[in-house]
């Protein structure tokens, strides 16, 4: 884990991940996910102008929809360690600011869950940035949950302490558990982030029709 201070973040939700670990499947001694897993989670989008998250199945990853331009269908992405995987986008929703990437193969990282509700006020959220940016992860804060006119489709923004910078738009924002909480939208120092609550369900959903909707231009809502 890059920085000891960070080691009360993963311990914060050991216990509720190691049930969460058995009901799933996984190898007991792989342990709860840490910040070195939201890096090697977090990708950058073809030329660099954005960032993802590969989660849940490993096959699919998130991303911010403004960052999907008007012709996209693939995008190369590209992890920490400097291999790289194309992907499809499956569905892209503008109003909501995500977007969806079905991938061509499983990503060899451990991917990310995405929670199921929304963080609470005053909630710690650890911000790891982009995997081409040296730098130690940021300990963020959720200040409120609100509107914001640029997420018209999005009644509880995330409104946090975060300090991003352009290009970080898409990269995932996580909770005490490392799982994928928001994803970085915009605003002054890039402190916005739209919520990634039932994105989970969406990608299982999306998971199932996976190789039709693979072979479809994008689903836009």
């Amino acid at each position: 884990m890059r920085g000891g201070s960070w080691q009360w973040l993963a311990c914060a939700g050991a216990l509720g991940v190691a049930v969460l670990s058995a009901c799933q499947g996984r190898a007991p001694d792989e342990g709860p996910p840490d910040v070195d897993d939201v890096a090697a989670a977090t990708v950058t989008l073809g030329d660099g102008h954005c960032a993802g998250v590969v989660v849940e199945d490993g096959r699919h990853a998130l991303t911010a929809a403004h960052c999907v331009r008007p012709d996209d269908t693939r995008v190369e992405l590209t992890f920490q360690d400097g291999r790289q995987l194309n992907g499809t986008y499956i569905h892209v929703d503008p109003g909501r600011d995500v977007a969806v990437i079905r991938l061509d193969a499983r990503a060899s990282v451990r991917p990310l869950e995405v929670a199921d509700g929304l963080p609470l006020p005053g909630e710690p959220l650890v911000f790891a940035g982009r995997n081409d940016r040296p730098g130690e992860p940021q300990e963020a804060m959720l200040e409120r949950l609100g509107r914001c006119p640029s997420l018209p489709d999005v009644p509880a923004a995330l409104f946090t302490t975060m300090r991003g910078r352009p290009g970080d738009s898409g990269a995932p924002l996580v909770d005490a558990r490392m799982r994928v909480v928001g994803l970085v939208h915009g605003g002054a120092a890039c402190r916005i982030a739209t919520p990634t609550a039932g994105l989970g369900a969406l990608v299982d959903d999306l998971a199932r029709g996976g190789a039709a909707l693979a072979s479809q231009a994008p689903l836009r809502a």
